[in-house]
């Protein structure tokens, strides 16, 4: 399928950003930035548009985290059973490969974002699972429990209406005592308690022995649509011997 022309259009509307997809012969599609399930029908479309146009920079950062974290902890990367929330694409699977983690299990919330992935990127996971965290079905527990994750990572997939705190706290759930997290999330969620937000929960686990912080800091994730810089905060921790409960209700 023949990647179309994109314009970014700005300044975004006001429940988003959008773009003007066009094909050669036909006439321009407006769509919202967020319509996953158009943009992931296109191999590299996706990629194109956040990684390329927008210079989004958030797998990047996560997973160079992520190999930070492993050498401080003394781990062996090819040892890691990394578990990978908000997979889409598998962008961040790819470059967790690079630097070692042979073990991967991807979660995504969508269809569109699973198939994608595997036509995109075959064998980058062992697994890839589809289901929402916040409200996990039996089934999908039991499998990630059984894929038995000692690590985990999520680059630009919590807030807003992406993966809520519930979520988050699930997937921390499966997890064992001194196992390395990363995740980055824009810094609007990080200053909120409104839906979406995540002010609380992060302050609870990082003052809790859920999560000791090995560091955190703020960067630029991307430009936005209208050529403004959006920011996002990375948090590196490692899991404490606390553990916090399966299911999480703000």
């Amino acid at each position: 399928m023949r990647r179309p022309l994109v314009r970014l259009i700005g300044p975004p509307q006001a429940d988003g950003e959008y773009l003007a997809l066009r094909n050669v012969g036909s006439d321009e599609e407006i769509v919202h930035l967020h319509d996953y399930e158009r943009l992931y029908g296109v191999p590299g479309l996706y990629e194109h548009i956040v990684q390329e146009l927008l210079a989004c920079r958030s797998p990047q950062v996560a997973t160079d985290a992520l190999a930070d974290a492993l050498t401080e902890l003394a781990l062996e990367p090819s040892e890691v059973v990394l578990l990978d929330l908000g997979a889409g694409t598998g962008i961040v699977g790819e470059l967790a490969r690079a630097i070692g983690i042979a073990t991967i299990v991807g979660l995504d919330a969508l269809d569109a974002a699973r198939t994608a992935c595997l036509r995109d990127r075959p064998g980058i996971y062992r697994d890839y699972l589809v289901g929402d965290l916040a409200a996990p079905p039996p089934e999908l527990l039991t499998i990630l429990e059984r894929h038995r994750p000692t690590a985990l990572i999520s680059a630009g997939a919590l807030g807003g209406t992406h993966a809520s705190g519930a979520a988050l706290v699930n997937a921390l759930a499966l997890l064992r005592t001194a196992n390395p997290v990363v995740f980055t999330i824009d810094e609007r969620w990080t200053r909120t308690d409104a839906p979406g937000g995540f002010r609380t929960l992060v302050a609870r686990l990082l003052a809790s022995d859920q999560l000791r912080l090995l560091r955190r800091s703020r960067f630029q994730h991307r430009m936005s649509t209208s050529g403004n810089p959006i920011y996002y905060e990375l948090i590196v921790a490692v899991t404490g011997s606390a553990k916090p409960p399966l299911t999480f209700d703000r």
